[in-house]
């Protein structure tokens, strides 16, 4: 579908085109959302329903053939929505700002998507996670599903803040090294 977009003929995507590319990037795309901080999952899912309604609707998408200019595109237009939810939410417990966000495309590109979209981190971080002890995993529970500060955590478990802090410190480094060792397993 061809429209003008400055005195240039523009390619628009079709119908087709649209569902390749939701079907292509939308766990990517959803992914992303989530680890910029739309905690909240029907948030996350508007948002990327809005980045690709707004992809659809764009002039000169990437060709179709360069999935790598595909998700940088898309992942593009997903934080630029993001941004501007968190800038009409001034009660967001989310606070965002563009150099913030650009550092999280930074660090997705590098960390997350080395080597394709990112999925064999996630499926790391699941295998790592399954590892954990039961009470490792009440305190990523306590923290990142039920988002309790480090106070309440302290009351409901006994414990002082700073025994809360070093713990989740703990537990994320050992996260991490796991995911760091099955990334190389995977990759060797």
């Amino acid at each position: 579908m061809l429209g003008k977009v400055g005195g240039f003929a523009a390619e628009r995507m079709n119908r087709d085109e649209l569902e390749t590319l939701v079907r292509t990037h939308q766990a990517e795309v959803y992914r992303y959302v989530r680890y910029l901080g739309a905690f909240d999952r029907a948030l996350a899912e508007d948002l990327v329903q809005d980045a690709f309604l707004a992809a659809f609707g764009s002039p000169n998408p990437p060709p179709p053939d360069d999935l790598r200019r595909q998700s940088a595109w898309l992942r593009g237009i997903a934080r630029n929505l993001f941004l501007a939810h968190c800038r009409r939410e001034r009660n967001s417990p989310v606070t965002a700002d563009s150099t913030s966000l650009e550092r999280a495309e930074g660090i997705w590109a590098t960390e997350f998507l080395r080597d394709g979209d990112g999925f064999d981190y996630v499926e790391a971080l699941r295998t790592c996670l399954g590892t954990l002890a039961e009470k490792q995993r009440q305190f990523l529970d306590l923290r990142y599903q039920q988002h309790k500060s480090r106070l309440e955590m302290a009351q409901l478990l006994k414990m002082s803040q700073d025994g809360i802090k070093t713990a989740l410190q703990r537990i994320r480094s050992s996260l991490l090294d796991c995911i760091q060792r099955r990334l190389n397993t995977a990759r060797n």
